[in-house]
């Protein structure tokens, strides 16, 4: 940038001007080189007009102002004015002073003419001033009272912060503006008032106003010639000091007239100068008599020695005991508070005197009943313990003592968790003052067995609130804690096996259930024992009982501790485990209980070898509740069952839907024996020797209305499970009884009919009852009505059974034992029963051991039924050669599809018309 000064004009008189005054002129180039300066420079900056001749204009320059000076010149040659700018220039001395810059450029001569003048002085006289100013405001900011400055009309000229927050607008947004228009409710008040007072009379005032209601300020004013300076603060906490003080000094007279206790002040002498209405009513005197009375008149001679004024003059307070003395003569104990004070440059005593008549009468009747708790203590039966808050045993009676086995001198002074296996502190901090009844908690024997003891205990604390002592009483429970555990035992465990029952199996598979990762599976097996039944009837309950425990024991040690196995009654178990692969692992775990059950189990004398049949279900695929997996299991089982035992299966959902098949057809076949929807077919049975029909079987056929022809293996089974057996059985009876005497009578020769009763039908107290009133009712001859039943029937109840058979053969009917060989009956044991017929079952017949034929096998069977005088029936004939089998064997009579199938009751006839 250039700011030069060039004079051109001829004018001699013009060149004169500009030599001698005193602003700097001078002439510049473009690039802000000096072309020529007027002397003025020597007085300014110090140097001479050709030291600086051909030199930039920057060389003299203030470094910082660099940038400023080229962005002025850059504005000024582009036709902006340049007046009156400040920048900071260098003397030749060194020192920086301030010129004022004016300057303009010719494009023509390209050139800049500029002047300046020196602004030094002017400018640092500002700045001082600016920091009087600023100093002034710090002081008037700083000083703890709200300052406000006002001129003749009333105008706010300055505010501190203070005064502006006092009256709520923001800083120096007053100034300049009437106070009354910054403050319009001063309008009318005491303070206003006081204002204008301190203006027109020209003297200072102060005062104390209430500025609103609770509110007080304490106000200075001084009148300046320019208007007036206001100082206040707030006086309102030093108001209500005040006035609480004067309250607290009545306060304090009233407590020392109204004092529960006697107070005295004395003087140095010891006269009585104050005497509270307490002291006068106690000592008998009124406080015009009290006051000057020595206070030895009501000591009962007791002397104050130097020692004890010694002490008061240090600071200290003594706590007397002294015997007094009444206006009467008559004397009482007191506690005498006594300290030193001074007032008004006077040393006075004061005694603050308590009578202890009646706290000396509490402590004898507090000792008297410590005594007596004492010796309800030492002996109550309950045990008693006192310790401190640090847990720390204090004191212990006797039965305590006896509980824990061990002397006092043993346990006082020991923690209270080296007695308590777990004592009921939690219960206690609960509990807060009020304590806590009836805690169960467990001691330690010196024994070293634990006693479980109920504990009613209490905490004292003191007026903080913080612990103090413990105290409590506890009773011996634990007879009854063993009993409890006991019933618990009984409520969740099954008192045969010790296995959980179904109530904490419920509990156990429900908690499997909820801790089941998300990628993993719990396992549920229903397990029935095969054939548990024929083995418990055949070898009695006891040794039943014995079996169930030894198959318990077996389910236990073949699974892992996690693992719950259950006995929810009879030959019924529940096993469930966590299986993290799933089928693959639950599978593992049947065919191990599958494998742990088939060894032999020693039953009194004999060995005897038991099965399961087990049914799987697995969680969550097969049910996502316990009762949605049980039935799952208990589904699958079942079909386990019938696939021929000795197995587990996986549930499916088709077995869910066989189950609700078999469901529909239970509901249909309650009401089919009402609605006639049942018909008896018969099947011939042979005479070997002659061949020819000499009776038949009645079975049982059921058309339903929508299904057709149901097979009688898929109703009989739940026929016996509902008991829908019993009424379905007395039709089968009753119309095959009827039948068969309508064909004797017509074909005129004895035919006999062969029933099948079950084992509901046997259980009934009325059967033979039952069977004799259907044959008079029928009128058919008892001895053409044979009965069969099944060798688990003959064995369900022994003794009862063969009553009950003796009866019906009393009757004349014939016995049959049907499916023959498939039980765990022998011909010997039949002896027991009255039987006429053994019916063998086919797979009896057909059956091979590699040790006898099956011929020679059947034969001397044969031959040892007849020697008991018992017939035998082969049942499922449907080969010739079986046929000619039999009937080499001696066998008496045979039925099957080769000789004759079950026919109707007209084709049975047709039958046996045709010869």
């Amino acid at each position: 940038m250039t700011l030069p000064l060039a004079f051109t004009s001829p004018c001699d008189d013009c060149n004169a001007h500009i030599d001698n005054t005193f602003d700097l002129m001078a002439v510049l180039d473009r690039h802000g080189i000096i072309l020529r300066v007027n002397p003025a420079v020597r007085d300014i900056l110090g140097y001479q007009p050709a030291e600086l001749a051909g030199r930039s204009c920057y060389d003299v320059l203030h470094p910082d102002d660099r940038s400023a000076l080229e962005e002025l010149g850059v504005a000024v040659r582009a036709g902006a004015d340049c007046r009156e700018r400040e920048l900071r220039w260098l003397c030749k001395d060194g020192r920086v002073i301030y010129l004022s810059m004016s300057g303009r450029w010719s494009e023509v001569e390209g050139l800049m003419y500029a002047s300046a003048r020196d602004v030094t002085e002017p400018r640092l006289a500002s700045a001082a001033l600016r920091q009087s100013r600023e100093r002034m405001n710090v002081m008037l900011e700083s000083i703890g009272d709200a300052f406000v400055s006002l001129d003749r009309g009333w105008r706010i000229v300055y505010a501190n912060r203070k005064a502006a927050r006092f009256v709520g607008v923001e800083p120096g947004s007053g100034v300049g503006r009437p106070l009354l228009e910054v403050v319009p409710q001063l309008e009318g008040t005491v303070l206003m008032a006081h204002y204008r007072a301190a203006m027109e009379s020209g003297q200072p005032a102060m005062a104390e106003v209430e500025w609103h209601p609770g509110a007080w300020i304490e106000m200075r004013a001084y009148p300046t010639e320019d208007g007036l300076s206001v100082y206040f603060h707030d006086i309102t906490e030093k108001r209500s000091a005040a006035d609480a003080l004067r309250k607290s000094e009545a306060r304090f007279r009233n407590l020392f007239q109204q004092a529960g206790d006697s107070i005295l002040i004395a003087d140095r002498e010891l006269r009585v100068v104050a005497a509270n209405g307490r002291a006068c009513a106690h000592f008998g005197y009124a406080e015009h008599e009290f006051v000057g009375r020595s206070v030895r008149d009501i000591d009962d001679g007791y002397t104050y020695d130097a020692a004890l004024f010694d002490s008061l003059r240090a600071g200290n307070t003594h706590l007397l005991r002294i015997t007094k003395r009444r206006r009467d003569g008559s004397t009482f104990p007191a506690e005498v508070h006594v300290s030193l004070f001074e007032e008004g440059g006077q040393v006075y005593f004061q005694a603050i005197i308590r009578d202890l008549t009646e706290r000396d009468q509490a402590e004898r009747r507090l000792r008297e009943s410590e005594q007596r708790f004492r010796e309800v203590i030492e002996m109550t039966p309950s045990g008693y313990v006192l310790a401190s808050a640090a847990g720390r045993i204090l004191d212990v009676n006797p039965a305590l003592c006896a509980l824990a086995g061990q002397a006092r001198d043993a346990l006082v002074g020991r923690c209270l968790d080296e007695l308590f296996v777990a004592f009921p502190w939690s219960s206690l901090a609960r509990a807060g003052n009020a304590g806590v009844q009836g805690v169960e908690a467990v001691i330690r024997h010196a024994h070293g067995h634990a006693l479980h003891v109920l504990f009613n205990g209490s905490v004292r604390r003191g007026a903080d609130g913080v612990l103090e002592s413990v105290t409590g009483l506890m009773t011996d429970i634990t007879d009854r804690k063993q009993a409890e555990h006991r019933l618990h035992e009984l409520a969740t465990h099954d008192t045969l096996t010790g296995l959980p029952n179904r109530a904490l199996l419920h509990e156990r598979v429900q908690a499997m259930l909820g801790r089941c990762a998300a990628d993993a599976a719990v396992a549920v097996m229903f397990l029935d024992l095969d054939r548990f039944k024929e083995i418990n009837d055949s070898f009695g309950h006891e040794l039943g009982d014995e079996l169930l425990c030894e198959v318990a024991a077996r389910l236990r040690s073949a699974l892992r501790p996690g693992d719950v196995v259950a006995r929810l009654g009879g030959d019924e178990f529940v096993v469930a485990a966590d299986c993290g692969s799933g089928a693959a692992a639950a599978a593992r775990i049947g065919a191990k209980l599958l494998q742990t059950l088939t060894a032999p189990v020693r039953i009194g004398a004999q060995d005897v070898i038991i099965g399961a049949s087990i049914g799987i279900s697995l969680y969550p695929q097969d049910g996502t509740t316990r009762e949605l997996l049980f039935q799952a299991a208990d589904t699958a089982m079942y079909r386990a069952k019938n696939a021929g035992r000795n197995r587990y299966r996986f549930f499916e959902a088709a077995m869910t839907q066989a189950a609700q098949a078999r469901m529909a057809l239970e509901v249909s076949l309650r009401p089919a024996l009402a609605r006639q929807e049942f018909e008896l077919h018969y099947q011939p049975r042979i005479d070997l020797d002659g061949m020819t029909v000499v009776g038949f079987e009645a079975l049982i056929r059921w058309q339903h209305p929508q299904l057709g022809r149901v097979p009688p293996g898929e109703f009989i089974g739940i026929a016996e499970e509902t008991g829908l057996i019993v009424a379905i059985g007395g039709w089968v009876l009753r119309e095959a009884c009827l039948q068969t005497r309508r064909l004797v009578e017509e074909l005129g020769r004895p035919l006999r009919v062969s029933v099948n009763v079950s084992a509901r039908q046997l259980a009934q107290p009325g059967f033979v009852g039952e069977v004799r009133t259907v044959l008079e009712s029928s009128g058919l001859a008892p001895h053409c009505l044979e009965l069969e039943v099944t060798e688990s029937a003959l064995i369900e109840d022994m003794e009862r059974t063969a009553a009950m058979l003796g009866e019906l053969q009393g009757l004349g009917v014939k016995l049959a034992v049907d499916d023959f060989g498939t039980g765990y009956s022998g011909l010997a044991y039949l002896r027991r029963f009255p039987i006429d017929v053994l019916k063998l079952d086919r797979s009896f017949v057909m059956q091979e051991d590699g040790r006898i034929s099956a011929f020679d096998f059947i034969k001397a069977f044969v031959d040892m039924a007849h020697a008991l005088r018992m017939q035998v029936v082969a049942e499922g004939v449907e080969t010739a050669e079986v046929l000619d089998f039999l009937r080499a064997a001696s066998c008496d009579e045979a039925q099957g599809y080769l000789l004759a199938r079950p026919i109707p009751l007209d084709a049975l006839g047709a039958l046996l018309r045709a010869g």
